[in-house]
This record gives structure tokens, sequence and C-alpha cells, in this order.
């Protein structure tokens, strides 16, 4: 197999652009997130350099520079006033911000990578928004359920099998009794919502900005890469509390950051790796997705 292939490609894109945000978002190294973010951004470079400028839906203009300029001085001064830290809401409105002026810039690259940010953190922002912001301020839990029955539930019955002890204490809450009594809260991130909306966000951004490489094989990925995504975060929680079982906490934070991201990897590229090889063309050259 070809490591040109644009579906490898687009699947070692959305590994790193996870293992960004994670450094980011949760507590891990800032050098690490910057470096795993320039190189998506090179690999995305790789990806979008063979488009036509017919192709653009969005068209440039000064006023996408002003709304770009607008949307980050407006949140970086809404943060600094409130005293807030940089969020997922954050993150993104200020990458939207950022896509908007390099899409207007005069150079191809920049322009074509503007677009795809503008369509991906949109796309992120809506559905964030749809599963996460207002269900919060409605009060209502459903991700809370979504991810005790297909997160909690499953990761604490294989632990439980495995001679751990441990009790719950609510749908997000347990205590494992290990060399010390451990208290644990699964939250959003751990669910694998951010992960599957990073891909999902990814692809269709990738659809809409290369409408001529659109066929089934794209919503192959997306399947390949949500599943990859659940079994990480289902893996994560199952070494995080074995870890803290047998180690202790302390030893149990030092893979807490970055485990869940390498899981992902880990079972990504060896299945991306196949499975793109069994969708090449017979004369050896590679289906377009």
């Amino acid at each position: 197999m070809d490591f040109k292939n644009p579906g490898f490609t687009l699947a070692l894109f959305i590994i790193l652009i996870i293992g960004s945000y994670v450094e980011l978002t949760f507590g891990g190294s800032g050098y690490l997130s910057i470096i795993f973010f320039i190189i998506s951004l090179i690999l995305l470079a790789r990806l979008l350099n063979h488009r036509g400028t017919s192709q653009t839906l969005l068209k440039p203009t000064k006023k996408l520079t002003i709304l770009g300029s607008v949307i980050i001085i407006a949140d970086v001064l809404y943060n600094f006033r409130t005293s807030s830290d940089i969020q997922t809401l954050d993150t993104m409105l200020i990458f939207l911000g950022i896509s908007f002026i390099a899409f207007s810039l005069k150079n191809n690259s920049f322009s074509n990578i503007g677009e795809f940010g503008i369509y991906f953190s949109s796309i992120f922002l809506l559905f964030f928004s749809a599963v996460y912001v207002l269900p919060s301020r409605l009060d209502l839990k459903i991700y809370d359920y979504y991810g005790f029955y297909a997160t909690t539930l499953p990761s604490l019955f294989i632990l439980q099998s495995m001679g751990i002890s441990l009790k719950m204490d609510s749908l997000t809450t347990f205590h494992v009794y290990g060399i010390e009594d451990i208290f644990y809260k699964i939250d959003l991130g751990c669910f694998g919502f951010y992960s599957i909306l990073l891909i999902i966000s990814t692809v269709l951004a990738y659809r809409l900005t290369q409408p001529a490489k659109n066929n089934h094989s794209l919503a192959k990925i997306v399947i390949l890469l949500v599943i990859a995504s659940y079994l990480a975060n289902l893996l994560r929680i199952i070494a995080l509390v074995s870890i803290g079982y047998y180690y202790g906490k302390d030893t149990m934070l030092l893979f807490h950051t970055f485990l869940g991201w390498a899981l992902f990897a880990g079972i990504v590229l060896p299945i991306a790796y196949f499975f793109l090889r069994t969708t090449s063309e017979p004369d050896g050259t590679i289906e377009k997705i």
C-alpha cells in the first residue's frame, strides 16, 4: 500500500488533531500539542493541494478577514474579563476566526486550509452545541446516560471480571479500592464525544472541500474511525483504573492525558493501513475517497 493514499493521510490527520486537542485541553504538554498541530496542518495541506479553484464553495473577501478578527478578539476579551480558562468552545471559535483570516489570504495553500478550517470548526461547534451546550442549559444529562451505558458500565464490568474491587457512586463516578482508594469521575472527554465530533467534523469538512473525491470509501473510513475511537476510550478507562489499582494514583496520572490518543493511534493506523490496502484498485492504483 502507498502511504500517500489520501484516506490514510486523512486518518493520520485525525489522529494528530485529536492528540493536539487532548494535550491542549486536558492538561498535557503544550509543546507537544503545537507539534501535533503543525504536523496535522502539513498533512492537511498535502490532502488539499490538488484541489482546483473551481471547487471552492466560499469566496474570500475582506469581510471574512474582519469577521475572523472580531471572533478572535471577542472570545479572548470575554475570557479575560470573566477570568475564564480557554475551553472547548473557545479553541474552536479561535480556530474559526483564524480560518476566516487564512481563507482570505492570497496564498493558495493557506486559503485551502482556511476553507477546510471554516467548515471543520463550524461543524464541530454545531454538533457540540447540540449534544452538550444546549442539553446542559436545559439541565438534560443525555450525555451522562450515554456515557454510563456505552462506556462506564461495560468498562467497569470488565474491570470487576478482572478481580478489581470498585463501587459505583453515580452515573459518572466510582471508587476503586486497590493499594489506595481512588475516586474516579468519568466526564465528557472519557465518553469519546470529543474524538467522535472531531472525526465527523474532519470528514464532513473534507467532503465539502473535496467534492470530486466523494464515494462510499469515505463513509467506511468514518465508521472505522468512530469504532476505533470508542474502543480507545473503553481501553483507556480500563487501563487507567488498572494502573491506579495496582500502582497508585500518581502513576495513573502519568498516563492520564496521552493514553487515550495513543491507544486511538495504535488501533486506527494498522486497521486503516489494512482497510485502505484492500480498497486499492487491482492495477495498484488507489481509489479516490
